[in-house]
């Protein structure tokens, strides 16, 4: 009995295994934006941020860029890949989108990347 139910978890976790590892590669951009998302959270103090972001004063948009400036230079290289690749990703999604919204009889806007 014991072995039959060793071997079911086996089969099981293999499946299951499958299964995450098939979704994840047919939606890798939810699964790069719950990563940015779920380390973001880790090792970023919302808190913080939120107390720094009103102090600045309103009536400057130029304060703002400044803080945002100052908050992505002085945070850890991770966050600072982190958020470059999701700039890049989305960049790259929407370079798509347009694309096979102006062309979409052609090969390149069929193709799925």
């Amino acid at each position: 009995m014991n072995n039959n139910l060793s071997l079911k978890r086996k089969i099981m976790a293999r499946i299951y295994f499958e299964y995450t590892k098939n979704v994840l590669f047919e939606y890798p951009d939810y699964f790069m934006f719950a990563l940015f998302i779920a380390t973001a959270f880790m090792l970023v103090s919302i808190g913080d941020v939120f107390i720094n972001i009103t102090n600045i004063s309103r009536d400057h948009s130029s304060s703002l860029f400044s803080f945002l400036f100052a908050a992505l230079r002085d945070t850890s290289w991770i966050i600072q890949v982190l958020i470059a690749g999701f700039i890049i990703r989305v960049a790259i999604s929407g370079i798509r989108m347009t694309y096979r919204n102006m062309h979409p009889g052609r090969i390149l806007a069929k193709f799925k990347y």
